[in-house]
């Protein structure tokens, strides 16, 4: 596809090329690239200007980055290595503290506490933390928050009711009144 001049016959370092249609761009890209050294530079020289939006596609999905074009040339170059190319990873120690990251910002690490294994509405099986003590506690007392009639929603974390349907202020206990309509 298109014509080619070049000053090697092998891998070359520089390719020119001409398209007239979008199908010549298209059958002609990977060829292109595999005539390219890594690093070089291809010239695609379009008979018309609307073909310029339509070469981008192709060479970008022949590994080709894009660096100009005008109004009827695109250029492009093949990136720097070779497709399956190896390159050794640089490992180092310098791992961070994140602790330290926020002492020197004047922050303090936030403090976990003993229980992370229990969940917030009941204690896990087997607790050893003393949050079933505490929520056995705190059931027969209610929070204090003034909030426990309103539902889950406005219920603080320690409400005795939590999982169970708003109420009238007053009426701890739901009745449920099941009739039949018929």
């Amino acid at each position: 596809p298109g014509t080619s001049s070049a000053s090697c016959s092998s891998s070359m370092d520089e390719l020119k090329v001409s398209a007239r249609s979008a199908s010549e761009i298209e059958a002609g890209a990977a060829a292109w690239n595999a005539s390219l050294r890594p690093g070089g530079k291809l010239l695609l020289t379009l008979s018309d200007e609307s073909l310029v939006a339509e070469a981008k596609l192709p060479l970008l999905m022949h590994d080709f980055v894009l660096r100009e074009s005008t109004a009827t040339m695109v250029c492009a170059t093949k990136p720097g290595w070779e497709a399956g190319a190896k390159a050794p990873l640089k490992v180092t120690d310098d791992l961070v503290d994140e602790d330290d990251l926020l002492a020197a910002d004047g922050l303090v690490p936030p403090e976990v506490p003993d229980d992370v294994g229990c969940s917030a509405r009941k204690p896990c099986a087997g607790c050893t933390c003393g949050r079933a003590e505490g929520l056995a506690a705190d059931a027969v007392d209610p929070s204090g928050c003034g909030n426990c009639h309103k539902g889950d929603a406005f219920r603080c974390g320690s409400c005795p009711y939590l999982g169970k349907p708003a109420f009238k202020p007053g009426e701890e206990t739901l009745v449920l009144e099941l009739t039949d309509d018929l």
